[in-house]
């Protein structure tokens, strides 16, 4: 007897679709200058001023699409 998937994969609600923001929004989390260091435990870093980055969904004067 073979097994059917009839199993949905239950749908993501909005709050966890806005974690990550879209890839054309003006954010840290798509410039090319973010450095993800969170397995480190030193979080996001901006490569041009070595900073932390607040969240990545911040922006600067320094942003650029990856």
């Amino acid at each position: 007897m073979s097994e059917q998937s009839n199993d949905k994969k239950p749908e993501k609600s909005s709050a966890s679709n806005s974690l990550n923001p879209l890839p054309d929004e003006k954010v840290c989390f798509n410039c090319k200058h973010m450095l993800w260091m969170v397995g480190l435990g030193l979080g996001l870093k901006c490569d041009l001023t070595k900073h932390n980055i607040e969240n990545r969904r911040h922006t600067c004067d320094n942003f650029e699409f990856k």
